[in-house]
């Protein structure tokens, strides 16, 4: 008998190379035209959201080695840099030259690292330590998660946060820009919701171990929730990187504690079309220093961005798989 099967295998087999697209793994697959259609769908779309990003990136890359003169009466997309028919180069880069020599821009970019370091380093440890203590279980964490959870909803407002901070004798200060925003409470809920997937039995054996609170914390509970404190150290980073209205609400005065965003929005309100128009010998180069100052504010996310990116994945799906 067991010969027959054998040899009734063998007749049916069919060898990888000369399977069809409808074999797979053993199972025969079925397209439908609806499945087609699906699958184009989705590439159209998935295409049109990368358009979406990718042009207006490209828009500040060519306008920024266009000719000034030229790119302050274009209108649209700027697809190629757009030069005067009897410049010696296709590319101008005398927006990047004025740049390079505003000692202004770079102060601003040095304080938007020191903000964005102190930031994440301080708001990362909030997250951790209060994500931990309300996915305890105690008296208290229901309660401290409904606080958290309160401060999303209601907002203090501008004013009396203004008054708060000033009352710290922080307004004026580096530390306006670093302590008020440095975490949210949406964070801490997330690290809570990640902590409470560590297997209970792991936590005990660390208590059983002698391990207290800090060591659990860091060294157990953590490392098996990186992914999800990955992503939001991510999300940290980039929020503060783009922010300018505290700047411009705690130290609009001094100049030397500007981030570069706020730098960026004074040179988009000082190089109003008008006022290349009034002057007499305008250099037009000024008019590309918001595109390139655009662009250099833009490339320490982006290269900062794919090496997060196995990270993110992970932390999107965490959860989704349960053993």
């Amino acid at each position: 008998m067991h010969e027959i099967l054998v040899k009734a295998r063998e007749e049916h087999y069919i060898p990888p190379e000369k399977r069809s697209n409808k074999y797979h793994g053993g199972m025969v697959e079925h397209k439908s035209w609806l499945g087609v259609l699906y699958t184009v769908i989705l590439y159209a779309f998935m295409a049109i959201i990368i358009l979406i990003c990718i042009v207006p990136m490209w828009h500040v890359l060519t306008s920024s080695l266009s000719d000034g003169s030229i790119l302050l009466f274009k209108k649209g997309i700027v697809w190629w840099p757009i030069q005067d028919s009897g410049a010696e180069s296709m590319f101008n880069w005398g927006g990047y030259k004025l740049l390079f020599r505003n000692r202004g821009i770079w102060s601003g970019f040095l304080n938007t690292f020191i903000y964005v370091a102190g930031s994440t380093t301080l708001g990362f440890v909030l997250n951790v330590i209060g994500g931990y203590t309300i996915s305890r279980k105690s008296m208290l964490s229901r309660p401290l998660a409904l606080m958290l959870v309160l401060t999303l909803m209601f907002h203090g407002g501008l004013i009396p946060t203004y008054m708060v901070i000033k009352a710290l004798g922080m307004v004026g200060t580096r530390w306006a820009l670093i302590i008020p925003g440095c975490t949210s409470g949406i964070f801490m809920v997330i690290m809570a919701n990640a902590f409470r997937n560590v297997p209970e039995s792991t936590i005990e054996a660390a208590e059983i171990d002698g391990a207290g609170h800090f060591t659990i914390m860091f060294q157990v509970v953590l490392p098996q929730s990186l992914s999800i404190a990955t992503v939001i150290i991510l999300n940290t980073v980039i929020l503060h990187w783009n922010s300018w209205y505290p700047a411009s609400i705690y130290v609009p005065t001094k100049r030397n504690l500007w981030p570069i965003q706020l730098w960026i929005k004074e040179i988009l309100a000082q190089n109003q079309p008008s006022s290349f128009l009034q002057a007499a010998n305008p250099d037009y180069n000024k008019y590309l220093l918001q595109y390139c100052v655009i662009l250099i504010a833009s490339l320490p996310v982006l290269l900062l961005f794919p090496l997060f990116l196995k990270y993110i994945e992970k932390g999107v799906i965490i959860g989704g798989v349960k053993e």
